[in-house]
């Protein structure tokens, strides 16, 4: 509760005084609700973003109808897989409500992405593919990173890699529920097409840009490599229909349109302006940078 009204306006003096932009530390033991806590604060993160549009700044206009708004950091991986279910069903009830009043909640589909290092999920989707290819023509699940969850986090369905579909035209990995009656909103033929809203690919989340992002302390390395991941801090300059948000770095999308290629329309690649930058940073799990992991997470945070 105290940290909505600095959410409410970017410009709030806890968010920009220098003496008073300070970190909140919150300790509480285990069991006592911290997750659900802060996943409330996140959903509340998505709705006055969404209803305050385009809000000005010292950089010119931001729109928060999209952009990554949620910053989720870990320090093992282990335990970024383990809340990345959880946050997804947050992310599932988020979607199912826009869905419902997108004259409210615009457009742009609320998602989940996790992202962490190569050996957790894939970086690119080609090798998506290949991973998926590879688990089908061998028949075990071995090496299937971009499989992430293996429950549906909305009604509790098995997932498996039969419920994966990946688009190398438009260059997404869907992932959906398994339900075979389609009561679920997020099986094959229910309510949202795209499936699930999770991405466990890098370049998907770099150019979809998902509301909420769960992130190990060590991927940050790469924002000085990849220029592709300004993206998430609102750095972005051209808009593909097919692609999302694409930057020079990225090779599929290097002219300004693309021919219709079934089952797919021509798209083109516009102009658009910056995205709101992220307004809720979490680093759950604090205790855990004692000792030597926290000398290493020093390291990546300068």
């Amino acid at each position: 509760l105290l940290q909505i009204p600095a959410l409410c306006d970017p410009a709030h003096k806890h968010r920009s005084h220098p003496s008073l932009a300070c970190v909140e530390l919150l300790f509480f033991p285990t069991g006592g609700g911290k997750t659900e806590a802060y996943l409330g604060l996140a959903a509340f993160t998505f709705a006055i973003r969404r209803l305050q549009g385009v809000v000005d700044s010292a950089d010119g206009p931001l729109d928060g109808g999209s952009g990554l708004a949620v910053l989720m950091r870990y320090t093992l991986r282990l335990l970024t897989a383990q809340q990345f279910q959880r946050a997804s069903t947050m992310v599932c009830a988020a979607e199912l409500a826009r869905r419902e009043r997108p004259d409210l909640w615009g457009a742009e589909p609320f998602r989940i992405g996790l992202w962490v290092g190569t050996n957790v999920s894939p970086k690119r989707v080609k090798e998506a593919d290949e991973q998926l290819r590879a688990a089908l023509d061998s028949g075990y699940d071995h090496g299937l990173t971009v499989l992430q969850i293996r429950r549906c986090p909305w009604c509790g369905a098995p997932i498996s890699k039969q419920d994966i579909t990946v688009d190398l035209i438009v260059g997404r990995v869907y992932v959906y529920c398994s339900d075979p009656f389609a009561e679920c909103p997020f099986a094959r033929g229910g309510a949202v097409d795209e499936g699930l809203p999770v991405l466990t690919v890098d370049e998907e989340i770099y150019r979809l840009v998902p509301g909420f992002v769960i992130a190990t302390v060590d991927k940050f390395a790469r924002l000085a490599r990849e220029g592709e991941a300004a993206s998430l801090f609102g750095y972005v300059s051209r808009k593909c229909d097919r692609h999302g948000f694409v930057h020079p770095d990225f090779p599929g999308c290097d002219s300004d349109r693309h021919n219709a290629k079934a089952p797919h329309p021509a798209a083109h690649v516009r102009p658009t302006g910056r995205l709101r930058p992220p307004d809720l940073i979490i680093q759950d799990e604090l205790h855990l940078i004692t000792g030597a992991l926290g000398t290493t997470v020093g390291l990546f945070e300068v």
